[in-house]
């Protein structure tokens, strides 16, 4: 089902932050309890299919991922503790996210995806919310800048960065660039 647009988690590399790099934290929220897939596609391949690897998944997925971290993101997760996973982003450079969850009504299966780009600040902590219609038929995504090492006491904002594209098939990405 959802394989044709993402990797499985257990065949697909996962991401991951070099250590002494300048990261930044962010909480990937989803509406669902079906299976949902994060993952960071980079673009250096387009026009061929962008590099895809895993940056965390809910339901079945997380089994394939390991335990949730907690990286300690200020302010509660608006969603159940299921339905939340918090990461280490890569900061100073664009980065593309991809959530892609499925559904199957009567029968007939459903996948819905949505993409963001957006670039990180070190320090900053960040929350990704992907919202899925119970049907599969529509979804979105957005980007909450929740503050930065300069003022994390800043009220939360929709990062000023982010720009969406198309995320059922991972060549779309190049189709938008």
């Amino acid at each position: 089902m959802a394989a044709a647009a993402i990797p499985l988690a257990a065949c697909a590399p996962r991401y991951h932050v070099a250590a002494g790099a300048p990261a930044a934290k962010v909480r990937l929220l989803t509406s669902t309890d079906d299976n949902t897939t994060f993952t960071v596609l980079d673009p250096a391949r387009c026009p061929e299919t962008p590099h895809v690897v895993i940056l965390a998944g809910t339901g079945q997925q997380l089994a394939a991922l390991g335990p949730p971290q907690k990286l300690d993101i200020g302010g509660d997760s608006p969603e159940p503790p299921a339905h939340t996973r918090e990461r280490w982003l890569a900061a100073g450079k664009r980065l593309y996210i991809a959530a892609v969850s499925a559904s199957s009504q009567d029968g007939t299966k459903y996948r819905c995806a949505a993409g963001v780009s957006f670039v990180p600040l070190a320090g900053a902590e960040y929350q990704l919310r992907y919202w899925r219609e119970a049907d599969a038929k529509a979804c979105s995504i957005l980007v909450t800048r929740l503050g930065t090492p300069a003022r994390s006491d800043a009220p939360a904002e929709a990062d000023p960065t982010q720009r969406a594209f198309r995320a059922l098939k991972p060549a779309y990405l190049c189709d938008s660039l």
